[in-house]
């Protein structure tokens, strides 16, 4: 998806208005009619950031990039989910926040042995919760 369809799904995801967006992120309502036509292809790090916060995302999410996840936040996880984050975190858009919420999943004094199960709680718990 291009910043242009990024930017205009997840305004239209909230019922914005272009105008409203514009409010909302103290960036001009010409500026981001320009995103969205895909007249402006690269804008500015701090417009990104503004319009990313407004809308409630990153701007790795904006522009349709996962963040990855650095080794340091993956070192003291369990085996599996090291192994999931490594392998499958990009293809799910796991994010550093997501890894924190799973490393404390417990289920009845037990955690998922492999990283596909590790996946699936991930996708159901980003499915139920968006």
């Amino acid at each position: 998806m291009t910043l242009a369809e990024k930017l205009k799904s997840l305004r239209e995801s909230k019922k914005w208005s272009v105008a409203a967006l514009a409010e909302q992120s103290g960036v001009s309502k010409p500026y981001i009619w320009q995103i969205e036509d895909g007249r402006r292809k690269n804008p500015s790090g701090d417009m990104l950031r503004k319009l990313a916060s407004a809308l409630g995302a990153t701007v790795a999410e904006l522009m349709d990039a996962p963040a990855g996840i650095p080794e340091d936040a993956l070192k003291d996880l369990p085996q599996s989910l090291r192994e999931f984050a490594r392998k499958r975190g990009k293809a799910c858009k796991l994010r550093r926040e997501d890894v924190e919420m799973l490393k404390h999943i417990h289920y009845r004094g037990r955690r998922p042995g492999a990283s596909d199960d590790w996946e699936l709680i991930f996708l159901f718990l980003r499915r139920i919760l968006g």
